[in-house]
């Protein structure tokens, strides 16, 4: 059985001081998480730099159908390897002060300058790709292992140098600077708290799941909700994009939007819980009619008045409380679920780097600037990438006396706004909408634009079908 320190070593047998990569954790998950010393007094003593690319939850389950009769502590039971990996994250999720390897390591700081120090030397990714072997890189030796029907161990780890295996050396090396390339393979390594999204190929098939970043390509699309809110006079509710987002700063876009969650059974459900975690903030305790609850959220179908007439819904809105919200799936033309697939361009505020560092604004003083919310403002410049949706439409209406004035929206948003969710709201009727979109497009979201061109129809017949329902017309 190897111990733990022997991969600490570089080819001529002296401590490393440069990097340990490790791809894989499930080996020696169990070693590190019950000795966090070993690696605090690694840092301590060197500089060297930590990166540990451990498995996803598909990769683990992916391991655990290679089960065959035998020793059950060698076992890939997904269950145990997910113990494993919680354990290493401090929780499913992985948070900052959390009981995770990370601050287990950081325990053992004696000041805050070291453990900062510290914190900035070690990096905990997620690998979303797969993962065909595991590897601890430290300095110039590369030790590696497979994954067969068993879970493996330390014993089980070969070392190789550039000298004596050269070739195997260097598909190691590249495969391990593959994945650490921002370009490349390491768009699709993910932070432990990271937005995971699931990816569907041109075919509209499910082919995994990834980060946000990964999906700024026209190559595959990812699957989300528009909804347009509207009130009971026919207006529509609009949020100004926040300017601390990554892409479309400032620009005015639908009522909200999101991506389907991995939990979510339909996409009727991620657009209620859009609605409430756009418009009704935990914090926002101040609402009179509704609290974070997806119950107050009336599912009446698709939005159809060929086929159930605009006075049919006068009679089945009789039933609502009045705190009910409604909710309609849009239809397109010939009254079939819309669902808008498209490819969108984005404006995208890319951070400069000097020497592969961010570089901080700083006033004349030479003080750090900041945006209101806190946090520091880095130089940038602006590209525009592009990502392909598959968005199902819906269509909301507030409950009479909710959203009906700007007061009312301003008292309601405001603390959303003030978290920097988005960064203003308003209303407008969908006539002075498209006048406006047509006008001045550039401050406009391309999806919003996309509405009010191409599904112009569906917005004018909602509005005007609102405002008859609840007798606004006259």
């Amino acid at each position: 059985m190897k111990d733990l320190e022997v991969f600490f070593n570089n080819s001529e047998g002296n401590k490393i001081q440069n990097h340990l990569t490790i791809i894989g954790v499930n080996p020696i998950v169990q070693e590190i998480t019950n000795n966090p010393q070993l690696l605090f007094d690694l840092l301590n003593t060197t500089k060297v730099k930590i990166t540990m690319i451990y498995e996803n939850e598909t990769e683990n389950f992916n391991q655990s159908l290679f089960r065959v009769n035998g020793s059950k502590d060698r076992s890939l039971d997904f269950d145990r390897l997910e113990t494993y990996r919680s354990r290493l994250l401090g929780g499913k999720k992985g948070r900052k002060n959390t009981a995770g390897l990370v601050e287990d390591i950081l325990r053992f700081c004696e000041s805050n300058e070291k453990k900062e120090n510290m914190r900035n030397r070690i990096k905990l990714l997620q690998n979303n790709l797969r993962q065909f072997v595991n590897i601890i890189w430290a300095d110039d030796v590369i030790w590696y292992c497979f994954t067969t029907l068993g879970l493996p161990e330390l014993s089980m780890y070969r070392k190789i140098t550039e000298k004596s295996d050269s070739e195997l050396y260097r598909q190691l090396e590249e495969y391990v600077n593959f994945l650490l390339d921002e370009n490349t393979g390491g768009k699709y390594l993910s932070k432990p708290d990271d937005e995971l999204i699931e990816l569907y190929d041109m075919k509209d098939i499910p082919r995994g799941i990834y980060p946000r970043k990964a999906f700024y390509t026209t190559n595959f699309q990812r699957y989300s909700v528009w909804a347009f809110i509207f009130n009971r006079k026919g207006e529509v509710l609009l949020q100004q994009r926040s300017p601390y987002t990554a892409d479309n700063r400032g620009l005015w876009d639908k009522s909200a939007g999101g991506h389907v969650d991995l939990l979510d059974s339909s996409t009727i459900i991620t657009a209620k819980r859009e609605l409430v975690e756009e418009l009704f903030l935990p914090e926002a305790e101040f609402s009179k009619y509704m609290s974070a609850d997806l119950g107050d959220i009336v599912d009446f179908g698709e939005w159809n008045i060929e086929k159930r007439p605009e006075k049919s819904l006068r009679d089945e809105f009789d039933g609502l409380e009045p705190a009910d919200w409604v909710v309609f799936r849009a239809t397109d033309s010939n009254g079939e679920p819309l669902t808008v697939k498209r490819k969108s361009p984005r404006i995208m505020y890319v951070k400069d780097e000097q020497e592969g560092k961010t570089i901080p604004l700083v006033d004349e003083n030479g003080d750090v600037l900041r945006w209101s919310n806190g946090k520091v403002r880095f130089k940038e410049h602006t590209e525009i990438w592009h990502t392909r949706f598959i968005s199902d439409v819906f269509l909301f209406i507030a409950p009479d006396g909710y959203i009906d004035t700007q007061e009312q929206i301003n008292v309601l948003m405001e603390v959303a706004e003030r978290a920097g969710a988005q960064s203003s709201h308003k209303l407008m009727t969908v006539e002075a909408l498209i006048e406006d979109v047509e006008e001045n497009p550039e401050q406009y979201t391309d999806d919003m634009a996309y509405m009010c061109s191409e599904e112009k129809r569906l917005l004018v017949e909602f509005a005007e079908s609102i405002k008859f329902i609840f007798n606004k017309t006259e």
